[in-house]
């Protein structure tokens, strides 16, 4: 095989090579990106629920802790009201009275609290439920997603496979000598490492060719590497 049709081999290898490249980057990188950022969402929604449930107990427990102290002080009243009749003289049940009315004004106080730890716990169980539902969708969109990347991971693979088997059958066509530099270049030059000349010019640093580089390549005689940027050099023209 001439160097010519090496070369066009090359350049079909470099276009699977690059698809190849493309779907490994979204297989390794992208995809695992996004699942993770649904389950840092996931997670932190989690984490507030939890917090959330935190906080209602502790709205429970005030509420249990006001009721037990509303009920002592009634107690108390009702105690005093019973000591009313007992008293003998005047000024004892004015003071009395007195420690009554400070009794209901506490009551009254206890009561509206009991009332206002009733209304956060009407209002807690709402945005509890609102809460719980979220998660459990966003829950159900994660799971989703997780199937679904095993599915695309899968699809990938095979892409990729089958990229692999048409990449050799283009590779062993070429010298093992042409290829090795080819595979070199391509991990030096970062997935670019056979360029086309454009007009007179290097299609990867532009770099201005003179007329016996352009002679050169036209052989095909040997591979014409560019002096600026190392990559092969060819003129689509010739491989058409």
């Amino acid at each position: 095989m001439s160097l010519k049709e090496e070369i066009r081999k090359i350049v079909q290898v470099q276009n699977i090579d690059s698809r190849i490249h493309k779907l490994k980057l979204e297989k390794e990188t992208l995809i695992p990106e996004q699942l993770q950022k649904l389950k840092e969402e996931f997670e932190s929604k989690k984490e507030n629920l939890a917090s959330f449930e935190e906080d209602f107990k502790k709205i429970q427990l005030k509420k249990k802790e006001s009721e037990v102290e509303l009920a002592s002080k009634e107690d108390v009243l009702r105690k005093a009201q019973a000591d009313l009749y007992k008293l003998k003289t005047n000024k004892e049940y004015q003071a009395k009275l007195t420690e009554i009315g400070s009794l209901k004004a506490d009551i009254s106080v206890a009561e509206e609290d009991v009332l206002i730890a009733m209304d956060d716990i009407e209002n807690c169980k709402k945005t509890l439920e609102a809460q719980k539902a979220d998660l459990a969708a966003e829950e159900k969109l994660y799971k989703d997603k997780q199937s679904e990347t095993a599915n695309t991971l899968k699809d990938f693979e095979a892409q990729i496979s089958s990229l692999n088997n048409e990449r050799n059958n283009y590779a062993k066509e070429v010298e093992p000598k042409t290829l090795a530099k080819y595979d070199d270049l391509l991990v030096k030059r970062h997935g670019l490492a056979a360029v086309p000349v454009v007009g007179n010019n290097c299609g990867a640093c532009h770099i201005l060719l003179n007329h016996q580089q352009i002679n050169e390549i036209k052989m095909y005689a040997d591979l014409v590497i560019c002096g600026n940027c190392v990559r092969i050099l060819y003129i689509p023209e010739d491989l058409e």
